[in-house]
């Protein structure tokens, strides 16, 4: 029956500040240095740390009392 199946969206961060996530991914073990955040990074991968996403992000890191591992751009 198309068009007619039931979807249940689950989205556990949806509530939470980016600080509240930067600190349960530490509770949970999460290897930051393997993720990124960057719409705009170098060739090479490095975050270019101006773009909305960057500064999000380290102002998570920031209010979370933790140093974000990853590396950034000039």
């Amino acid at each position: 029956m198309q068009g007619r199946q039931r979807l249940r969206i689950h989205a556990p961060l949806q509530h939470l500040t980016k600080a509240q996530i930067v600190t349960l991914g530490h509770e949970l073990g999460v290897d930051y240095s393997l993720t990124t955040s960057c719409y705009d990074p170098s060739p090479d991968g490095v975050s270019c740390g101006h773009c909305d996403a960057c500064q999000l992000r380290l102002r998570g890191f920031a209010e979370a009392g933790a140093t974000d591992p990853i590396a950034y751009g000039s």
